[in-house]
């Protein structure tokens, strides 16, 4: 007699692979967030943290005063976010189909700048990456905690990348 078939597995609740999980300010990889303090260079000029570049993309192709508003608004990334927010109806219009890309764009430019924090994110291995933010459930998993996690997946689209770049 065969024995019963096991019930399927959800991977996201059981799943085997460490969890590092980002977000908070003063708690480990905070460098991770767009939030840190990691100045990005890009196409010449200088962006006080990647969620400035990010925001600013929103604009550059199409409005680049506005682009050049949020880039120097503030060094605060949350004004950055907030400035992009006030302008929302003059956000590039096929956004939604490309912020993906975007965000894997910015992330590349941050962690190929930063040594430390591109060596911490090789330093995950294989853990799934989470951006713990309960406010934010396209970026991170959101106040219930099945969010998208998208920035998570970028980060680990990268770390895939470097490694195969240079292999440890």
């Amino acid at each position: 007699m065969d024995a019963p078939a096991a019930p399927p597995v959800d991977p996201g609740l059981h799943s085997q692979r460490p969890r590092v999980l980002f977000y908070h300010k003063h708690d480990p990889y905070y460098g991770f967030t767009n939030f840190s303090p990691h100045t990005v260079e890009y196409r010449g000029k200088s962006y006080p943290t990647s969620e400035h570049l990010f925001q600013s993309l929103k604009f550059q192709a199409h409005r680049p005063l506005l682009a050049e508003h949020i880039r120097t608004c503030s060094d605060r990334p949350s004004m950055a976010f907030s400035e992009a927010r006030r302008f929302q109806p003059e956000v590039r219009p096929d956004w939604k189909q490309v912020n993906i890309a975007m965000m894997d764009e910015v992330l590349s430019y941050k962690f190929r700048q930063h040594a430390d924090l591109k060596q911490e994110l090789l330093m995950t291995r294989d853990a799934e990456l989470v951006e713990d933010s309960d406010k934010d459930a396209f970026w991170g998993v959101g106040p219930d905690g099945k969010g998208r996690n998208e920035l998570g997946k970028a980060l680990e689209r990268l770390r895939a990348r470097l490694r195969r770049e240079s292999p440890l």
